[in-house]
């Protein structure tokens, strides 16, 4: 799932969506609206967007995206074991968001359910999620198996040309 495309569909979706309410409340026409609610959704998701562009500029770098909370205890429970993880694998390059902060806003953009639940870890690989786990923190077996997938995809994109 290719994140860029990820968020641009996520922000199409949000301005049919917010564009349609308006127009309805409002009674005007959905172009009447549009601006507003593109500015509404750049000023808020603007953020998010730019954390999206900065990944996608890493190229080829290995990425492991985590976002989470300060006051969420599975976050807390996850980063000694991520920060393991990541010390033996200085390939990765860690992408760390609070959720509270409006880059975190991301975390929608990847896990469009209403009920998603932190942290979200998520391994990416020349801008698309090759794996993500939501709401639960894994033991380092887990995190090697995603980057040994990785690591195998890789390895196969050179034989592809």
């Amino acid at each position: 799932m290719d994140l860029k495309a990820q968020a641009q569909g996520f922000m199409a979706r949000k301005a049919e969506q917010l564009s349609d309410e308006l127009a309805k409340k409002y009674g005007v026409p959905i172009a009447e609206v549009a601006e507003v609610v593109n500015s509404f959704l750049d000023d808020t998701y603007g953020p998010a967007i730019a954390q999206v562009q900065s990944i996608e500029r890493m190229g080829s770098k290995m990425v492991l995206l985590f976002i989470g909370k300060k006051d969420c205890n599975i976050c807390k429970r996850c980063e000694p074991i991520l920060e393991s993880f990541l010390s033996s694998h200085r390939d990765l390059q860690l992408v760390k968001l609070d959720y509270c902060q409006p880059s975190g806003l991301l975390y929608h953009m990847i896990h469009s359910q209403k009920n998603g639940m932190l942290p979200l870890i998520a391994f990416i690989l020349d801008g698309a999620i090759r794996g993500i786990i939501t709401g639960e923190c894994l033991n380092t077996d887990a995190y090697e198996r995603y980057y040994n997938d990785m690591l195998a995809e890789c390895s196969q994109n050179i034989y592809a040309h």
